[in-house]
Parts: C-alpha cells; structure tokens; sequence
C-alpha cells in the first residue's frame, strides 16, 4: 500500500507535537506548532534539537533523530500523571460539570498560560469545569497537537503542567 500524503502529514504533526513537548522543557526548541506541514519551523527546531544531542545537523528528521525525539519526548512526558497533589488518580478524563481542587489547577495553569501566551484566551478560575474551560482546554490540546476532546487527561495534565512550569 503506497504511503499517502495524509499518512505523512499524520507523521509530520507527531514530530512536531513531541517537538512541542520537548520545547517545553529546554527553550533552546523552538516551539512549533503541530500543522503537519514539514516548512522552516520545523526544520528549524529539528536542527536545534539534532544540535542539542550531538546528532549530525541537518534539519531532517532521518530514523535516528526520529527515534531519539520520540525517546526524549516520553523520557519527559511519560505516561504517568506528573505528582502535584492534586491530580485526582483514580480518574481517567477531567471534563464538563466536574468540580474540585483539580479543576482550580487546571484552570490555574490554562491562566498563567494566557498571560504569556496570547492565542490562548484568558480564564475564570471558579473550580467547575464549564463550557469556557472546556473550550480553553481544546484550545491547548489544539497548540500542543494532541486530540481535541476538551477533557483533561494524563497527557493534557501534563502538558499543562510542563508548559506552566516553563513557557510561563
């Protein structure tokens, strides 16, 4: 089966949503946005990165820089929710009408975000999960290249909390 454009622009926005993710934590990555468009950005952020671990610099992402994103990116994402006391563990998805400290954080965090971050739009924080944080938080996922569910998973949380702690 030949490979098809959308197959490598699926391909593409996962390189650069582990790119975003990574950027997050050393801002010597540019931040790029997931669009599944391999443009100068792009290229541009995989060369810092190539740069950054000794790989040889050409702004293309061959298997080996591919595999060492993909290895950094869930090195520092993970798979387990990040430990601030407050994530409540027995729960998969954080989302419309939910209440409690959780939701205050997550509103806490998409706030300090829109402070630096002026395509994000600014945020009550009243500790219930509605329509407007809902819609900030697909907002988020949109930027950050994940699926636009409006809930707050473990990957969204996060990022959320990556991106609180060093794009703000």
């Amino acid at each position: 089966m030949a490979y098809s454009q959308q197959q490598r622009r699926e391909h593409i926005k996962e390189l650069q949503k582990m790119l975003y993710g990574l950027s997050l934590f050393d801002e010597r990555i540019p931040v790029v946005v997931p669009d599944g468009i391999y443009g100068r950005e792009t290229a541009f952020a995989v060369r810092a990165f190539q740069q950054i671990m000794g790989l040889r610099t050409t702004g293309e992402a061959n298997s080996a820089t591919w595999e060492k994103i993909r290895d950094e990116y869930y090195e520092k994402i993970g798979k387990k929710a990040y430990e601030i006391n407050a994530y409540p563990q027995n729960t998969i998805n954080i989302s419309i009408n939910d209440e409690g400290l959780a939701v205050y954080i997550i509103q806490a965090m998409l706030k300090l975000l829109s402070i630096s971050f002026s395509n994000l739009d600014d945020l009550n924080i009243t500790g219930r999960y509605d329509s407007a944080t809902e819609k900030a938080v697909k907002k988020f996922q949109m930027y950050s290249g994940q699926p636009q569910t409006g809930k707050t998973d473990k990957d969204t949380w996060n990022l959320l909390v990556a991106a609180s702690q060093h794009g703000a």
